[in-house]
């Protein structure tokens, strides 16, 4: 079982993700609730649960104030938000999960995935928490960091060293510069939702890619400087040629 804490200020939040969890998730026992940051901190304590849902936004202190405060934590977490750019953004960039409000049940059955897959891997976790303080500790969006976990290291990037995204299923390489690149349990629109403000297009369904990487647009396909080749989908290639042109 997944000893499981649910902090959020609004009851008929707590109680929705309960029934979520109940009706489909036999796995997961909601051990406690709480209403602040206050109540979360004494129930962490006493129940020490492998995965607490935080809600970003609460009188009196945020979901972010919390680990903020604590600086360690030794359980995975699943932000639950409405939407808020630069809290999704922080978190995606960290390689955190959230869940949207209301949480859908195909949304929480994902999240849940991916918390088993971090919970079992061998990751450096204090360096995920270390960057995610560092994100958000940032005025701007534009100075995070996109977390990359690989085995048993963590890297730490800038998103002008990311060359362009390719969706395999539900997750996504990630290329960077010098011929690197990781796969990522996230999918290729979560990418584009994050690196869109950094000049990034979407190209087909299955790549995104940095704008000045680009080196000529030709035949419906876009030739990158790295020397590769990629199809540029018919309903995207106008919009393409006059962004790319700008």
């Amino acid at each position: 079982m997944i000893r499981t804490l649910i902090v959020d200020d609004e009851a008929d939040a707590r109680s929705y993700l309960r029934g979520l969890l109940a009706d489909a998730h036999p796995e997961v026992e909601v051990s406690g609730e709480a209403a602040n940051i206050t109540e979360a901190r004494r129930m962490i304590a006493e129940l020490k649960p492998a995965l607490v849902f935080l809600d970003v936004e609460m009188p009196g202190g945020s979901g972010f104030d919390l680990l903020r405060e604590m600086k360690r934590w030794d359980f995975e977490v699943i932000f639950v938000t409405g939407f808020q750019r630069y809290a999704i953004q922080a978190i995606r960039f960290s390689a955190l999960d959230y869940l949207p409000k209301p949480a859908q049940p195909d949304e929480m059955a994902f999240a849940l995935e991916r918390f088993q897959e971090r919970h079992a891997a061998a990751l450096d976790r204090e360096k995920v928490q270390d960057q995610f303080l560092a994100n958000i500790a940032q005025p701007q969006v534009e100075t995070f960091r996109l977390t990359i976990p690989h085995g048993d290291r963590t890297f730490f990037v800038a998103p002008t060293e990311v060359e362009r995204c390719m969706a395999d299923r539900n997750y996504t390489w990630v290329h960077l510069v010098h011929d690197r690149r990781y796969l990522l349990a996230r999918t290729l629109k979560e990418f584009e939702e994050m690196l869109t403000p950094f000049g990034f297009l979407r190209i087909n369904r299955s790549a995104l890619v940095r704008k000045d990487t680009i080196l000529r647009l030709h035949d419906g396909h876009a030739e990158l400087k790295d020397g590769e080749k990629l199809e540029v989908s018919r309903r995207r290639w106008p919009e393409l040629k006059r962004m790319w042109a700008a």
